[in-house]
């Protein structure tokens, strides 16, 4: 009796002497990677997308976004390379855009910033502000409101307009725009938006290229109201597929202005308000 609780203990003696090596080898729980600290990481983000408008704009893109995560809570710092095909006044033109922006994660608050520069046909010259205010409510809810505009100038052929300018001149423009929405994220694969829109512009002048001299001041506004519907679905790991339905009401003042809309000036006889529908198409593909 004796000798085999002897051996019965030394048994148990040796299976807690192994006990340690075998939990050691073992996968690691998801409690443990949650406990794993943050490490920094770079994502890459392709992305391609067209968008077309009632009033004849139509644009497709083809862009890379870098973002350097720095926290978990949302500090980040990215660059964005686009290149597209939009009209401008009448013609297709390719144009290209660099963007940079940083952004905060403060807890249910998450500000960030993006300056962007335009270049393109037609002389095609723009810079962009745009400053974003995110709120996360709850888990599944979160609130942004954006404010943002930008200043550039393109050149096109406006006799039809001002014959004293007779074929092609400069046209200055500047716009201002404020969105606000709420996003849903309904399950991990999908998300919803609804964005109202504002946006305000404005064709300040008119200037001669054979002659520079020959400025002819506009001070016209056009206005643009807007209420989008986005849908967001994560197809598989990585790829994500967004469309974009839209529906506003443009308004346009008497005599010629630049609508963003038909991507060129418009010109009428009388102010005049109209209603239109648009959309968006995009699919983009992440990866560290």
């Amino acid at each position: 009796m004796f000798k085999r609780t002897g051996i019965f203990a030394a048994a148990m003696m040796l299976g807690m002497a192994l006990a340690p090596s075998w939990s050691a080898s073992a996968p690691s729980s998801p409690a443990d990677d949650e406990d794993m600290p943050f490490k920094p990481y770079w994502e890459n983000e392709i992305g391609l997308g067209t968008a077309n408008q009632q009033g004849g704009q139509s644009t497709n893109t083809l862009s890379y976004t870098g973002t350097q995560h720095f926290t978990e809570g949302g500090n980040f710092l990215s660059a964005e390379v686009a290149l597209s095909k939009q009209k401008v006044e009448g013609v297709f033109s390719n144009t290209g855009t660099l963007t940079t922006e940083g952004g905060l994660g403060l807890g249910f608050f998450s500000p960030s910033l993006s300056l962007g520069y335009e270049v393109g046909d037609s002389v095609w010259r723009q810079g962009d502000a745009n400053l974003t205010l995110g709120f996360q409510l709850w888990d599944p809810l979160a609130l942004n409101l954006t404010l943002g505009g930008n200043a550039g100038s393109h050149q096109g052929d406006i006799s039809t307009f001002y014959p004293s300018l007779a074929g092609q001149a400069r046209i200055d423009t500047a716009s201002w725009d404020t969105t606000l929405g709420p996003t849903f994220t309904l399950w991990d694969w999908w998300s919803l938006s609804l964005t109202l829109g504002y946006q305000y512009d404005t064709t300040y002048q008119l200037q001669g290229i054979k002659h520079p001299e020959v400025k002819v001041p506009v001070n016209q506004s056009d206005r643009i109201a807007s209420l989008t519907l986005g849908l967001d679905f994560t197809l598989f790991k990585g790829f994500i597929l967004d469309l974009s339905p839209e529906a506003g009401q443009e308004y346009q003042p008497a005599g010629a202005v630049y609508s963003p809309l038909a991507g060129g000036l418009v010109a009428n006889s009388a102010p005049t308000t109209h209603n239109f529908v648009g959309g968006a198409l995009s699919v983009s593909y992440s990866f560290e």
